[in-house]
Formats: C-alpha cells, structure tokens, sequence
C-alpha cells in the first residue's frame, strides 16, 4: 500500500477511535487515555523535520476542534513531534537500514518501548499542565499525567504487540 494512503487511513482511524471511544473513556475524572499519539510516533523516518512538526501541530488542531480545547493538543503534539528524531537518534543504534514507518519490527522491542514511553509521558506533562493553567493542584495535575500515561502506554503498546502478530 501507498505509505502516504496508510498514514491518512491511520490518522482518520486514531483520531476517530480517540474521539469516539477513548475521549469517552474517563476513569474517575481523572485518567483518560490518548491513543491518538500512535499516529505521530509512527510516521515514516524519512520525513523532513518541519513535515513532521507541521503534521504534529495539525493532528493537535483537529484533536483540538473535537475536545473544544484552545491549544492544548498542539502544543503536546507539537512537543512530541520535535522530540521523536531525537528520541529515533538516540534509542535506534542500526539507523542506516531504517526506512518507511517506525514501528517494532523495524526498530526493536527495547528501543519501542523506550520510544513510546518517553513520547508518552512528554506528551502528557505538556498537556495536562498547558490545560491545569496554573500550579495551585500540581498533585491532581501530577496523578493525572502517571494515570493517563500508564493507560495510554498499555494500549498502545498491547494494539502494537497485537498488530505484529
């Protein structure tokens, strides 16, 4: 399949599975999980970096327009996207035979995960603070980002473990 139809088929899918089932998916006012951020971490390697910045802050505009938020999914995704290079430089060791879109088997297990994790969380931090708007429940704000983190991480990872089977 064309790597430009497979990427729209998955944003269209993760944006779709994000607002119609995990958006609703609120555990005690607290944890929600954001799966919608596979799509980012899985762009192909061979895009150019303001590509993939301007995908980050699109993807994070339209989860805007759905959440009604001002801001609050771009500037997570935006973060996310400016870290994944860095992230792919660091964890990925064999960078010479990448190509096309990242995912386990192309990079490994342990470096997925390390990937995925550290994406997860950044994406998190930012968007939970961006949206707490001020220090005054740091802790709420704090459990807010373990507990989605975890979630979100769990999912992803177990859709990606099963994808490969």
């Amino acid at each position: 399949m064309n790597i430009w139809l497979s990427n729209i088929i998955r944003f269209v899918l993760c944006i779709s599975l994000q607002v119609l089932l995990f958006n609703n998916l609120n555990i005690y006012g607290i944890c929600t999980p954001y799966i919608y951020i596979l799509f980012l971490v899985s762009l192909p390697i061979e895009l150019p970096r303001w590509a993939e910045l301007l995908i980050g802050a699109a993807t994070g505009l339209v989860m805007d327009v759905f959440c009604s938020s001002i801001g609050v999914h771009m500037s997570a995704c935006v973060l996310l996207s400016y870290l994944r290079p860095l992230l792919i430089n660091l964890f990925v060791q064999d960078k010479e035979r990448l190509s096309g879109d990242v995912d386990i088997d192309k990079i490994g297990l342990q470096p997925y995960i390390n990937i995925l994790a550290i994406l997860t969380v950044a994406h998190h931090i930012m968007m939970f603070t961006v949206e707490s708007g001020s220090a005054s429940m740091w802790w709420l704000t704090l459990i807010r980002i373990v507990a989605s983190s975890i979630l979100s991480f769990v999912i992803m990872i177990g859709y990606e473990l099963l994808r490969r089977r």
